[in-house]
């Protein structure tokens, strides 16, 4: 899946985006897992998506009780904002202040997630959800 940016000169520029995994830490300092989407261009020579742009997400460290979202990084990734002008994100309306930046925490859509890595995603939704139930008990619930 590619999607269409607009890049700061104005230009557009599809590019592919693709879930990671971050390494973040509860309340506890307990290991667990965080969103990271990151964005690649497609090489003319090779026709693969192997040329790096900036990370759309950004990690403070922190686990993230909220499933589906991450702190947006628009100071390095300003043309990220196309992703909820595309539907593929709803922002939260809240924000992380480190230093003179603020990063909005966006909730992205799962099938996008899931299209741009099935097996990352439910590598975190399953152990996001255990850890959830885990420390609310409803076996019923979805978080």
């Amino acid at each position: 899946m590619t999607v269409k940016f607009k890049l700061p000169d104005g230009t557009e520029k599809e590019l592919m985006p693709f879930l990671e995994l971050y390494i973040v830490h509860d309340y506890l300092l307990k290991a667990k897992r965080g969103l990271a989407i990151v964005l690649f261009a497609q090489n003319e020579e090779t026709g693969k998506y192997d040329i790096p742009y900036p990370f759309v997400t950004k990690s403070f460290g922190e686990f993230i009780g909220m499933k589906n979202s991450a702190y947006i990084d628009l100071n390095n990734c300003p043309f990220a904002v196309d992703l909820l002008e595309q539907g593929f994100a709803e922002d939260t309306g809240l924000t992380k202040h480190s230093g003179r930046c603020i990063y909005p925490l966006w909730t992205f859509k799962e099938e996008f997630l899931k299209e741009i890595g099935a097996k990352n995603y439910k590598i975190y939704s399953d152990e996001f959800d255990h850890y959830m139930k885990d420390a609310f008990g409803d076996e019923d619930e979805e978080f």
